[in-house]
């Protein structure tokens, strides 16, 4: 069939579109654009459909929002749009979500395109009138009742949303309904637990006191059936990988993440030389565990799995090495006196350099700054020019993390010298680990802990993204199997959102694909603690408010890229892409509405949605029944590994206990529906959840 311009096929409909005739949000169209020549078809089907309408970007007109704007002169782009819809009894359309294919070939529009190049459409204003004159007779097949015609295209994109129709309606029963009755009752139980906030508050002694009765064996059989069976996926191989693969089946990825965690000791005996060598040999063992964790996740496609750096060093040296980054940082704000963001030479020496713990030490400043100012070499330095510059990944700047004596303390300022052959066990270890990942076509995910060694661990997620996220496949050989490292960004902290926009600068400069995922934060009190014990500021923000504005802005600033690289025309090897991680409901609605009013195509998943097993499964697999790209995080290991993480949870779900016991509500009523019999299952939830 021939094709023709966007501008010529609009000239030549021979009505506009009008609200003459308006669809109800319930029985909206299917829209799904194509970057192709210009084409249309109206698919009808007589199968039932999903009440949620789907959009992909129009690639072309820029909006409001786009963070780049596009000449007038410039020609639009072509595009098609795909309608699959069901004839109704009225008339009128209902909308139908396609199923899952990779087939993205130029010349051959797939569905399942359409329901992978995702953003929920607002209201579609048609005119029956209009619509009648642009169809075409199109043969039927036989023995179906499927027709097809094209008309001219670009027609029916829709206009932004002019209601408060929320775009993603969470439906319970999409996740209850596929669990039995004995784990419904387990649900229920771990439900009412965690809504029982005194309760949570001291679970951590009761268990204390258990294991000095030596009675651990009753408590850990009753967590075992309960908060591990279902906030795990199990200990081992032959489970985990079930329950990744039952995810699959609903469209639900995974991301596998073994769940040891590890923490400063805070007793001045561990930089002694039997700590260190037993720290380097559970790290070792835990490398090891990454590469099994690696191996599990390669049976399911396009999995992650998670990596806690933690694992793979001493926290001790982690605390140690992450030390300068606070007063660092504040010691370049106070330079900086005209707030432009830039240092220069004498600022350098005289503040910033004797932030350091080995800054007193250095014979030449000016080489050190020569160092920094190596890019563009101008007399002046921003912070993303000694992050890149004075990094533990460059040997001429690792004396400058030393600490000029050694009382043994804890808090003493600096590393020590053996901090340095454990950094460099510690980076090797990494690499062998995302090696292996890359290997066996797994994407990385490296976690975040806690604040006082986060400063570290996000150097080694950078240094393992710049070697890589790079644009030759990503860090593998043409056609080889390739991975893709996200580091995860804390927006509970109140510098959470400089940090990751300085990380977005550092990629654009080395030229790396910056992957991110961003969570509100799972250490809040133990944090608020910490700091209002050994008397320092807190590093969380002081309002629910300000977490919820910081993740917010994050989004809307990764989301705004992704969109300006899609519609700039620019190359997408250095797209950013953005895991939205979150089990606030309002959150995702915010994201999703960004989406569709951005025309951000996800084909290629540069915005994917995850929660954590067995939370927010409402949310879930509402994403999951639109296509839209959704994962959940699926811990596993033995019990007494995740303990920690489940108390977490516990504490996770607590904070919000209203959330909680509505959804234990939600529990209760489909195993009242089962055990009797009758009833009709309830989808209606509003999840308030605050995480």
């Amino acid at each position: 069939m021939p094709t023709c311009s966007f501008s010529s096929a609009l000239a030549a409909l021979p009505h506009p579109l009008t609200a003459s005739t308006r669809l109800p949000f319930s029985k909206q169209p299917l829209l799904a654009a194509y970057a192709l020549p210009t084409r249309l078809s109206f698919i009808q089907h007589s199968r039932p459909a999903s009440t949620a309408a789907l959009l992909a970007r129009n690639a072309g007109a820029p909006t409001a929002h786009s963070p780049r704007s596009v000449s007038a002169a410039a020609p639009p782009k072509a595009a098609a749009v795909s309608l699959v819809a069901r004839r109704g009894v009225s008339g009128s359309f209902q909308p139908r979500v396609p199923a899952v294919s990779r087939d993205t070939t130029p010349d051959a529009v797939s569905p399942a395109s359409a329901a992978r190049a995702v953003a929920l459409s607002p209201d579609v204003s048609i005119d029956a009138a209009a619509v009648s004159g642009m169809l075409a007779a199109s043969p039927v097949s036989e023995g179906t009742t499927t027709t097809t015609t094209t008309i001219n295209s670009s027609a029916l994109l829709p206009p932004p949303a002019t209601d408060s129709t929320p775009l993603l309606q969470p439906d319970p029963t999409l996740a209850l309904g596929k669990q039995g009755m004995l784990k419904l009752i387990s649900l229920w139980f771990v439900y009412r637990a965690c809504g029982n906030t005194a309760l949570v508050r001291v679970a951590p002694a009761i268990l204390k006191v258990f294991e000095r009765l030596h009675l651990s064996w009753l408590s850990n059989a009753v967590i075992r059936r309960t908060f591990f069976a279902w906030f795990c996926a199990g200990e081992k191989e032959r489970e985990i990988v079930h329950t990744m693969r039952q995810l699959k089946e609903s469209g639900i990825g995974s991301i596998l993440d073994y769940s040891s965690e590890a923490d400063i000791s805070e007793d001045g005996d561990a930089a002694s030389a039997s700590a260190r060598a037993q720290a380097n040999v559970k790290a070792d063992a835990l490398a090891k565990e990454y590469f099994h964790g690696m191996h599990m996740a390669s049976q399911v496609p396009r999995a992650f799995a998670a990596i806690k750096i933690t694992g793979l060093a001493d926290p001790e040296v982690l605390y140690r090495l992450s030390m300068p980054y606070r007063p660092l940082r504040a010691a370049f704000e106070a330079a900086d006196h005209d707030k432009d963001g830039r240092v220069d030479f004498t600022q350098f020496k005289d503040v910033v350099l004797p932030a350091m713990p080995g800054g007193s030490r250095v014979a030449s400043p000016s080489g050190i700054f020569s160092m920094v100012d190596a890019n563009n070499n101008d007399g002046l330095v921003d912070w993303v020019d000694i992050q890149m510059a004075l990094g533990m990944d460059n040997p001429l700047a690792r004396p400058l993390y030393l600490r000029t004596t050694s009382t043994g303390g804890i808090d003493e300022y600096g590393a020590i010298e053996s901090d340095i052959e454990d950094y460099e066990r510690m980076i090797s270890r990494a690499r062998a680990v995302v090696q292996q990942a890359a290997n066996q076509g797994v994407r990385a995910m490296i976690d975040a802990e806690h604040t006082y060694f986060q400063p570290m661990i996000d150097h080694v997620a950078l240094v393992m993204q710049r070697e890589f996220n790079t644009p030759a496949s990503d860090g593998a050989a043409p056609g080889a199997p390739s991975t893709l490292v996200f580091n995860t960004y804390q927006m509970y902290r109140a510098d959470a959102y400089q940090r990751m926009t300085d990380d977005f600068e550092r990629s654009q400069r080395e030229g790396w694909r910056f992957a991110s995922k961003l969570v509100r934060g799972a250490y809040m009190e133990m944090e608020r603690e910490r700091a209002a014990r050994l008397g320092y500021p807190s590093p969380i923000n002081a309002t629910l408010e300000a977490t919820h504005d910081c993740y917010n802005r994050g989004v809307r600033f990764l989301v705004d890229r992704i969109a300006g690289v899609q519609q700039g025309g620019e190359a997408a090897a250095l797209s950013p892409v953005l895991f939205v991680a979150t089990h606030n409901n309002e959150s995702v609605e915010r994201a999703l509405q960004l989406v569709r009013d951005l025309r951000v195509d996800t084909t290629n998943e540069p915005i994917m949605f995850g929660q954590l097993l067995g939370m927010q499964d409402a949310t879930s697999y509402a994403l999951a029944k639109e296509n839209l790209p959704i994962y959940k995080y699926v811990p596993y290991g033995s019990l007494e590994e995740v303990l920690p993480y489940l108390i977490r949870r516990a504490q996770e779900n607590s904070a919000v206990a209203e959330s909680i016991l509505k959804e234990s509500s939600f529990v209760l009523r489909e195993i009242t529906r089962r055990a009797i019999g009758t009833g009709r299952k309830d989808s209606s939830v509003s999840s308030t959840s605050s995480l």
